[in-house]
């Protein structure tokens, strides 16, 4: 908002102008696109449909060509809270010829009312519109269409699913829902980042399983809420490039050190065998065996807190190098966001026999393990792509919330500091 919002105040005696008339009525208009923007987003509510359409009889010549559209009537509503009636088919020509291969976007935009003649009723009207690039907030995207060169005419997908060339693509059609809370901005700290898939693939499953939040990937890591970075890279970093990082994190934002750890993730999966056993026989009386397994996941504790001291002691010394604060073993405690919000996690997950580990200080967390691989094919040094489908069910679910529990994390803290931060003008 860059004004407040002004309305008439009515009095006895009150002469009623058009100027007032429209203070009136805008007033409540501006309100309600407040409103829409604040809790909704644009989109189709029903209807609209799209087809190859016949060529009409009246067209010119130079149109007579299979490239027209028939536009079925149907309700949508877009990102501004204006509703746009389509009350019958409504025709329009796909026009472009293009030079090379490229994607052209059929979109819907409210207009501006539209005076009928003679008469003091107006209605509101519509545009179809014919665009090179994905609809705006203003519009609806019905249809896209990747022509090839040399006008060649518009036919029906053969698979809806995986249209070809100048086949209608209507699978980039937005329905109205509710608007996330939040956005979390992902980015490589390192352009040498393979993650980035993984996170795309992440964001694929949020409508699903957490719709409050949506992921971007973004450019600058200094804008992103979570910066992406693989241990080894961490270690070899430069001073310069220290000093950004430590501004990055003082800013609100979240490091990710993803890290391949062979031998921490064996004593891993000892000492969850070991648990799964004592739990087993707790049932019963303390037994020499039981005690002896006991000893024995104390004794596997220990080797799992000096190999993580050990991994971790690049991160301490950046840390104190930079002045930030540092917890002494980067446990998370168990109501720490990644641990609990918005999926609570006692234990961290196992993915392809591999546990997970995830420690952190502060805004910067070290992530031990083939998470990443749970969000969907994967190019990185956990195994080739194929492996992702030898994950079971409860593996890509675990692996998902976990995910979700990062982004949620990274974008509270980022959303919490900018707040704190005076003249930031930058509220999600």
């Amino acid at each position: 908002m860059t004004a407040p919002l002004q309305r008439l105040q009515v009095n006895d005696g009150l002469l009623i102008t058009a100027d007032r008339w429209q203070v009136a009525h805008g007033y409540h208009q501006q309100r309600q696109t407040i409103h829409y923007e604040a809790l909704h987003q644009g989109g189709i509510v029903s209807g609209l449909g799209v087809s190859v359409g016949p060529i009409p009889d009246a067209a010119a010549s130079k149109y007579r060509q299979p490239r027209w559209l028939t536009i079925q009537p149907g309700l949508a509503i877009d990102a501004q809270g204006n509703p746009i009636v389509v009350t019958s088919s409504e025709s329009c020509y796909l026009s472009a010829q293009p030079s090379v291969e490229t994607t052209i976007y059929i979109v819907l935009k409210h207009s501006d009312r539209l005076a009928q003649v003679d008469t003091d009723i107006v209605q509101e009207a519509f545009q179809i519109l014919e665009k090179n690039g994905p609809a705006e907030d203003d519009e609806v995207e019905l249809c896209r269409v990747r022509l090839t060169p040399g006008g060649t005419g518009i036919t029906p997908p053969e698979e809806v699913f995986s249209p070809g060339l100048n086949q209608l693509d209507l699978r980039y059609r937005q329905v109205v829902q509710p608007r996330p809370q939040l956005t979390a901005r992902v980015a490589a700290w390192s352009r040498r980042s393979e993650a980035m898939p993984c996170f795309q693939a992440l964001f694929k499953a949020l409508p699903g399983l957490y719709p409050a939040i949506r992921g971007e990937i973004v450019a600058d890591a200094g804008q992103s809420d979570l910066s992406h970075l693989s241990y080894d890279e961490f270690c070899q970093l430069g001073h310069s490039q220290q000093i950004q990082m430590a501004q990055y994190l003082r800013q609100g934002g979240v490091l990710l050190v993803e890290a391949n750890a062979d031998s921490l993730g064996e004593l891993y999966q000892v000492e969850a065998e070991l648990r799964s056993a004592i739990a087993a026989r707790r049932r019963g009386s303390t037994t020499p065996l039981q005690a002896s397994a006991e000893q024995e996941l104390s004794e596997i504790q220990a080797c799992i807190g000096e190999t993580v001291a050990q991994l971790a002691a690049p991160i301490r010394t950046f840390l104190d190098k930079e002045g930030l604060t540092a917890h002494p073993t980067g446990r998370l405690a168990a109501d720490h966001g990644a641990r609990s919000h918005p999926f609570r996690f006692g234990q961290w997950p196992t993915i392809n026999s591999q546990p997970i580990g995830l420690y952190g200080w502060g805004g910067l967390l070290l992530l031990v393990g083939p998470l990443t691989q749970g969000w969907g094919q994967s190019t990185s040094h956990y195994g080739d792509p194929g492996e992702w489908f030898d994950l079971s069910r409860e593996e890509i679910r675990s692996a998902q919330e976990l995910g979700i529990n990062l982004l949620s994390f990274a974008a509270r803290r980022r959303q919490l500091h900018q707040w704190l931060m005076p003249h930031s003008g930058a509220v999600q």
